[in-house]
């Protein structure tokens, strides 16, 4: 990755993490309205990239296709995991659509052609692995406590439509990088964000309306700085994009995500972790230190 990809991952890993704790933080205090705290978070991270451009604002008329693909993807990812969840069991959920980082993974191998070798292939099955081994371990702690909630067409379709929209926006990000010449990335991502604010007070009108006032009352304070660490993130991480392959790039982020996750929740939340969760991790630094490798 060389020495300025690993600073830009560092900040991203570390705006994630802000990000999550935040977004922990409401959940646990507050804990209503979801989609409109996350359309909070987004109208934010919007702003984010209003303020911080420096060439003005170039609105081409190829930019709204990658743009509104984009909201599209946000939306679809936030509506049909909403969906997954409440039809189907959480940690089946959770560890199906977290595998959505294969997919970018996927169309920088083959579609793009991006290098590999043994060792990348070998990194690429240890982060699945280190997946599959925090399942494990996380349905060993709860012992099934959601025997109820089993298969069905509706949560499957669900799910899979939650892993496909979370995987291919790194690959339209992608795709908007290489059209316009790594140009136009503030202005990208302000239709995307303004798009995928508004489906979501669209949904949470929908879907929670019961709820609007509370999240209004007790959500903008978290949602201003979750938006704000949103937005430094998804401008790292489109730097990233076009500084590094998407097949190297990805299980490093997400290795890095899982390491980054244990350190807070160590360390700051004095959570306990199983002899699973600590192979887990050590799958995920093999990972990380394999796809540097090679």
């Amino acid at each position: 990755m060389g020495l300025l990809g690993i600073i830009y991952m560092l900040i991203y890993l570390t705006a994630h993490q802000g990000e999550v704790m935040l977004v922990r933080g409401y959940g646990k205090k507050h804990g209503a309205g979801g989609m409109l705290f996350n359309g909070v978070i987004c109208l934010f991270a919007m702003a984010f990239f209003i303020f911080t451009d420096r060439d003005g604002f170039h609105f081409l008329p190829g930019l709204w296709v990658y743009g509104i693909a984009n909201s599209v993807l946000y939306a679809a990812g936030f509506y049909f995991a909403y969906v997954a969840y409440a039809t189907g069991n959480y940690f089946l959920t959770s560890t199906i659509t977290s595998l959505s980082f294969m997919v970018p993974i996927i169309y920088g191998l083959v579609f793009l052609h991006e290098p590999a070798n043994a060792l990348s292939y070998l990194s690429l099955v240890f982060s699945v692995g280190s997946v599959v081994l925090m399942f494990l371990a996380r349905w060993q702690k709860v012992e099934k406590n959601e025997p109820g909630k089993g298969i069905s067409a509706k949560w499957l379709i669900a799910t899979l439509i939650t892993l496909f929209s979370n995987g291919f926006i790194s690959i339209v990000a992608k795709m908007q990088q290489t059209a316009f010449h790594k140009l136009h990335s503030n202005e990208y991502m302000i239709i995307t964000l303004a798009g995928a604010s508004v489906s979501l007070l669209i949904m949470a009108i929908v879907l929670e309306k019961d709820s609007i006032r509370k999240t209004l009352r007790y959500g903008i304070a978290y949602g201003m700085g979750a938006g704000l660490l949103n937005g430094l993130k998804n401008a790292i991480n489109i730097a990233l994009i076009a500084l590094v392959p998407l097949s190297v790039l990805t299980p490093v982020r997400k290795g890095g995500s899982m390491v980054f996750t244990f350190l807070v929740s160590y360390f700051l939340y004095k959570e306990r972790y199983t002899k699973l969760q600590y192979l887990s991790i050590l799958l995920s630094v093999a990972a990380i230190v394999l796809m540097q490798l090679s």
